[in-house]
This record gives C-alpha cells, structure tokens and sequence, in this order.
C-alpha cells in the first residue's frame, strides 16, 4: 500500500458518530449499511481529514461542508451541523494527523448559536479560534480556495454536472489517459468508439461518437449511467496519488454493469495510486465488488458494515473480509445495502 494512504481513522463527536475507529482500510473501501447509520457522514470525514492540510484549509473545508448541502448561503442561518447533538467537541484522527473541532460557550445550543460564539480550530498541535459569523461570511477567498484542490475529489449520489466532468475530464487528457477512458466505455458499452470535447465560447461540450451515428452525439443525450461512469473513471485519474469517494456509486448504472465498473475501479485505482472510499445502498453492487475480490488475488479491496449496535446506541463498523462477505450475501445475513 502507497504511504499516503490511510489504513486507520477514529471520529469522535461528528456528526452520528459517537465514537467510532475503523481499521484495515485499503485502497478500494466499499461502506455498506442501511439507512441512516452514517455512510454519508463518514466520506464527508474522510474528505474533511484528507483535504485539510493546513490550519486555514480546516476552515474553508468546513465552510465547504456547511454549503454543500444547506443552501442558503447567503444568510448566517446556516447551522453546524457537523456536531453531534449535545456535544461541543469533534475529533478525526489517523496516526499522523489530528483534527480537532470545539464550539467555545458552555450556553451553546445549534438551534440558537450567536454569531460572537467561537469555534476553535486545530490540526495537530496548530490551533486557532474564529468567530461564528466570519465562518459563516459570505468570504469569495473562501469559497474560492476550496477549488484548487487537485486530488481529492467527491462524487455525489445525485447526477454530475457536465461541466464537472468535463472538468473531471481535462485532469484525465493531462495525464494522456484518454485511451483507458475509450477503452473502458468500450466495455460497458460496445456500441461507443470515443469520447470528444468540443469547446464553445462559453465552456465545453462532451459528446460521444457512436458506431450507430455518423455524427458524435451529446452526453447529455444519453442515460444517467453513462453518465455516472464517465464521472467515476474520470474522477480516479483526476485524483491521482489522492482520494476519491463516491456516495452511492451505483445511481443510474443497471446492475448488469457493476462487475465491469468493480474490475475497472480495481485497475484504475492501482494505476493511478488513488484510494478511493465508496457507499453503496445495493446488495447486487456490494455482491459484484465481492465476486471481483474473490477472482482477483491480488486486488486491495475491504469491505465494511455499518450498522447501529443495539446495546450501546453507537454506530459502529464491521470489516467484512471476501469470505464472510460471500457467506453473509449467500445465507441471508446482515449484509444489506438498504
């Protein structure tokens, strides 16, 4: 495994988590589940740690993770809701490195946090303090610094954007990769022969050509799944010698696909040194991602459950390894993706 890539981490606080340590990570990390026990919350973990290497960087990660999903940015109505309910305090942590989170007022509540209250930062042993409301500012140096991250990159479980794959897209033409690209689409699809840029005045359009048209045709023009898994194979090489993590990966590709998707993430992973962190809520993807374990030795595949332990209330973390995840898909077990 590549030095840069994370075996251990523990969260404290963030969140649902209470407490939870997760070891034996490797380079393609499937997180399986039901609803609701924090698949999500983990890679947006994993991203807050891997993508903050700088005091300052923890500050435009958070401000990053806060909008993402709360969309009203142009007010200080947005609530911290990284921070598990009734605690003030959150730690990520591998064995290098450690973040840590505190809101400063022992009178803090989420509902009604005042802007004077203060957030106190800290990666390793460099701490500081910021007020709620410069968190919260309207800051365009911010919002802008949280782009140059080059690769470290986080795929949704709604549809990309084109233009973030196309985006995804020019990382891979840098790296002269776009004849893996061709010959992956291949695979899921024989009647594609290429993918092709076109640039407009104002950005630019991905099309495909096709061995049934004369003429390239839109991306936009055809289905979810494909895609979702231009996205994905472009992410890996956009993210190389970094971290990728896929929120439901199995949005809009047909279940007939996945174990080619499973044998070209393994490949690519590998090849561009990426580790990649994924959520799945599908038995048959979680099952495919095993049976590519099961006849490739040597890949660097883990799969983990995740699952709220009923005696203690926490949500905790199983690691699977191939042949008790074969027999839990085979006998009815636990394992769900639902």
């Amino acid at each position: 495994m590549k030095n840069h890539f994370i075996n251990h981490i523990g969260i404290e606080n963030f969140k649902c988590f209470q407490n939870l340590t997760i070891d034996g990570l490797n380079s393609v990390n499937l997180i399986g589940g039901k609803n609701n026990v924090g698949k999500t919350a983990f890679l947006e973990a994993v991203e807050l740690l891997v993508s903050s290497n700088e005091t300052y960087d923890l500050v435009v990660n958070i401000y990053k993770l806060l909008t993402r999903r709360q969309t009203n940015n142009l007010s200080n109505d947005i609530l911290l809701d990284f921070i598990r309910e009734d605690e003030t305090k959150v730690k990520i942590y591998t064995k290098n490195k450690k973040l840590r989170l505190a809101v400063q007022d022992e009178h803090y509540e989420i509902k009604d946090i005042i802007p004077t209250t203060k957030l106190s930062y800290a990666i390793n042993e460099d701490e500081k303090l910021l007020s709620i409301d410069r968190l919260l500012g309207h800051s365009m140096q911010m919002r802008d610094r949280h782009l140059n991250i080059d690769n470290i990159n986080f795929i949704s479980s709604a549809k990309a954007q084109e233009q973030d794959i196309a985006i995804l897209y020019g990382s891979l033409v840098d790296l002269d990769r776009e004849d893996f690209l061709n010959d992956s689409l291949r695979i899921f699809d024989d009647n594609i022969i290429s993918i092709k840029q076109r640039a407009t005045k104002n950005n630019v359009i991905l099309k495909l050509k096709l061995k049934d048209r004369q003429m390239p045709v839109l991306l936009s023009s055809l289905g979810e799944g494909i895609n979702r898994y231009i996205a994905v194979l472009c992410a890996i090489w956009a993210s190389k010698d970094g971290f990728l993590l896929i929120d439901e990966i199995e949005n809009g590709i047909h279940y007939t696909n996945y174990k080619k998707l499973w044998q070209i993430i393994f490949q690519a992973s590998a090849d561009a040194n990426c580790q990649l962190f994924i959520t799945s809520h599908s038995k048959e993807c979680i099952e495919a991602f095993n049976d590519v374990q099961l006849e490739q030795e040597n890949n660097r595949g883990a799969y983990f459950e995740f699952y709220k332990n009923l005696k203690t209330d926490m949500i905790t973390a199983s690691k699977r390894h191939k042949e008790q995840l074969k027999y839990s898909l085979t006998h009815q077990g636990r394992v769900r993706g639902e």
